[in-house]
């Protein structure tokens, strides 16, 4: 039976003389509020959960769920943000407390909560896996002890099956796109060195500088692909990266901005492991998240990148459809009645209009002189011949007069057929 998920869409806008206007829609309702600017260079989470959930937003959240405990559903947080300037800010550490109990939506799983783009993305089909997960971890020069960790750590789920992980060393773009198209991957690992030169766009070093839209492009015809995961040191520069690729590429996006090996390790491990299992990929990070939270590690730095109904990403011990083959595809029989050309097509003339008949009659007419004239003149070669040729055994023949014999008349006017409007009978 498939879950039912409430989403709670929040829309923070770019920044007015008023302030940041910031609406919360669900099931038809909203809620508008405009919000003052955040002070102060650290902000806590529920500094960012008072300024994200006023009082009418607040309301309907609370509304909305209830709403889901009575249809036995869970919430989805998605939030847009549309001011560059609060993009960098750490959106999944938000928190509500009231006396002794706190709220923080990102370590919950019946509160999700996600980064969605500005763009209308149609999300691609959750992906049939018959056996295991492949995972690709592509690692650029000088990362190699962040890749072993990680391999270490997906030796469990590889041992029990669930996953199959392949690694790349100093992976360059060219060569991650020759391994994606080689052989069938699920999720693409990326470890490496995230840069924004200033008035650019946030690039990935992977032999060389590569931006958001050139991987995307490089990606394009991958099918099976489902997660990207870009782990990178600079903060910014790898929030840029991520969210730029996917709102270019559209496919879930993970971004891991400087976590530590370890962390980075443990967090993999349990959402990797998530998905293999079947769980959506919203939940897969939630539970990845809440792992780093038990390791008092910074457990709001993953951020998850996700078009609106995309939330299942893969149906593991489903074979894959496999197309029809050509013989099982049979021509459908035409309805529409073919029109037969007639037998032959009356030809204009200044006369009128003769039949065919007619005109191969006449065709015949006049082939029949040149036929008896050829005739007659093989006739008078062979007698030519047979006076000149000497018989064996007899005297020389003495030539004879040959009378060349009058050609009756080849034609009698009377009886050639004349085109008329109405063809007439041949005595």
């Amino acid at each position: 039976m498939q879950e039912i998920i409430i989403p709670f869409h929040i829309l923070v806008s770019a920044r007015t003389p008023q302030g940041y206007p910031l609406r919360a829609t669900c099931a038809g309702r909203s809620a508008e509020v405009i919000m003052p600017p955040l002070a102060g260079a650290t902000i806590t989470g529920n500094e960012l959960g008072e300024w994200l959930f006023p009082a009418p937003i607040r309301q309907l959240l609370i509304e909305t769920a209830r709403e889901a405990v009575d249809h036995k559903a869970r919430m989805q947080l998605r939030l847009e943000v549309a001011a560059p300037e609060l993009t960098v800010l750490p959106w999944e550490s938000v928190a509500l407390s009231s006396g002794d109990q706190c709220w923080q939506p990102a370590i919950r799983d019946d509160y999700t909560l996600v980064r969605v783009s500005s763009r209308s993305i149609h999300p691609p089909p959750p992906r049939r896996v018959a056996g295991p997960l492949r995972v690709l971890i592509a690692v650029a020069r000088g990362h190699d002890a962040v890749a072993d960790a990680l391999g270490e750590a997906l030796i469990e789920p590889v041992r029990a099956g669930l996953l199959v992980v392949d690694r790349l060393r100093e992976a360059t773009a060219d060569e991650i796109v020759a391994e994606l198209a080689a052989e069938p991957r699920h999720i693409l690992h990326l470890i490496g060195e995230c840069e924004q030169p200033p008035r650019q766009a946030a690039r990935m070093r992977l032999g060389r500088a590569v931006t958001a839209g050139e991987l995307a492009e490089f990606l394009v015809g991958i099918d099976d692909l489902r997660l990207l995961t870009v782990a990178g040191s600079a903060v910014e520069s790898c929030i840029g990266f991520a969210s730029s690729l996917h709102h270019l590429d559209g496919r879930a996006v993970v971004a891991l901005p400087n976590l530590s090996t370890l962390a980075q390790a443990r967090w993999s491990t349990a959402c990797y492991h998530a998905l293999a299992s079947g769980e959506p990929v919203d939940i897969a990070v939630t539970l990845g998240r809440a792992e780093l939270a038990t390791l008092q590690e910074s457990w709001s730095a993953p951020q998850l990148y996700l078009a609106p109904g995309g939330e299942q990403l893969f149906r593991p011990g489903e074979p894959p459809i496999a197309p029809a083959p050509p013989e099982a595809v049979r021509a459908v029989r035409a309805t529409t009645s073919v029109q037969r050309k007639p037998r032959f097509a009356p030809i204009t003339t200044s006369v009128g209009a003769p039949t065919k008949r007619i005109q191969e009659l006449a065709r015949r007419v006049r082939l029949r002189p040149q036929i008896i004239a050829l005739l007659i003149a093989s006739l008078v070669l062979i007698l030519l011949v047979s006076q000149v040729i000497n018989l064996p055994g007899g005297s020389t023949p003495t030539p004879t007069s040959v009378v060349t014999p009058t050609p009756p008349l080849l034609l009698d006017p009377i009886r050639i057929p004349v085109p008329t409007l109405m063809p007439t009978p041949v005595p």
